[in-house]
């Protein structure tokens, strides 16, 4: 399994961030900071933020084989 993209890191008291490990910073949705999340909120993040990595990734494969297809 490949490692993901976005990872979760323990922050203040009961407190959670989303960190982009590409960069290794807090990472950034729509310009807002995911920080000062519960842990169900950054779970739910890093999910959502990794399926959509992979479906970016995995998008022009299969647009060239759609296209392939076509041919």
């Amino acid at each position: 399994m490949q490692n993901q993209r976005y990872a979760l890191q323990k922050n203040l008291n009961i407190y959670w961030t989303v960190i982009d490990t590409v960069s290794d910073r807090k990472a950034l949705v729509n310009g807002f900071v995911m920080d000062m999340l519960t842990a169900d909120e950054g779970e739910e993040l890093v999910n959502t933020l990794n399926r959509a990595e992979s479906h970016a990734i995995l998008a022009p494969a299969q647009r060239e084989h759609h296209d392939q297809r076509r041919q």
